[in-house]
């Protein structure tokens, strides 16, 4: 029964929590985070299974993958000064990998991570599918991978813009290149909201750092365990 109610209610939590947001726009009722305890919270209560969950939210999944295409609009709109900034993003978004390597296979094993738990790691802030794919080339676990890209997402969503605010950084153009490199596509949804140049370059420096990630991140971990 809940198969057929999952999708309606998935989007009744994130419509409702997003006029809450637009109402009180605070980090802790940001709409994706509090949608996903919502609905953690309900299947806990009613005792449902996830697969069940998942089952009935096929159709929203299903419509995540083409609806990132909506992100190439505003890159068209801002194509020529993309084009300009062009080594900028590449340089940028090349410092992201190596610093997203460094800190998951040097600084997470200083706190007590092992090789397969950094290397779950080492991916999460490029978009989930990319992102599980780099995982599982890396030994991973694809599980673990998938929850901390959502997290980070819905960390820069939250809290991103006003940290990057708070450091002073006002240029739109870093500002958009720092969540695109950081967040993925939840962090350049929030973006877009900041104007069609932050919008533009948070989803340039999404795309960038995902094909260097998938390209880099491998050949460095074997690089290391070797």
């Amino acid at each position: 029964m809940f198969i057929y109610i999952a999708a309606p209610l998935t989007l009744f939590f994130f419509l409702a929590f997003k006029k809450l947001y637009q109402l009180k726009p605070t980090a802790l009722l940001n709409p994706v985070l509090v949608t996903i305890f919502s609905l953690i919270a309900t299947l806990l209560i009613f005792e449902i299974p996830f697969a069940e969950y998942k089952q009935g939210t096929s159709i929203i999944t299903a419509l995540l993958e083409p609806a990132i295409v909506a992100l190439a609009v505003p890159l068209y709109l801002q194509l020529k000064l993309i084009k300009a900034r062009l080594k900028f993003i590449l340089i940028s978004c090349l410092l992201a990998v190596f610093v997203a390597f460094f800190c998951a296979f040097y600084i997470m094993p200083l706190l007590g991570a092992d090789l397969v738990t950094a290397a779950s790691l080492a991916g999460q802030s490029v978009t989930t599918p990319i992102a599980m794919e780099i995982s599982a080339h890396l030994n991973g676990i694809v599980s673990l991978t998938a929850a901390m890209v959502i997290f980070a997402g819905i960390i820069g969503a939250s809290i991103g813009l006003p940290f990057l605010k708070l450091c002073k950084i006002k240029h739109p153009q870093a500002i958009g290149v720092a969540i695109g490199c950081a967040s993925h596509a939840i962090g350049t949804s929030k973006a877009l909201e900041e104007g069609e140049e932050v919008g533009a370059f948070s989803s340039i420096a999404l795309i960038v750092c995902a094909i260097l990630s998938a390209l880099i991140m491998p050949v460095l971990y074997h690089w290391l365990i070797e």
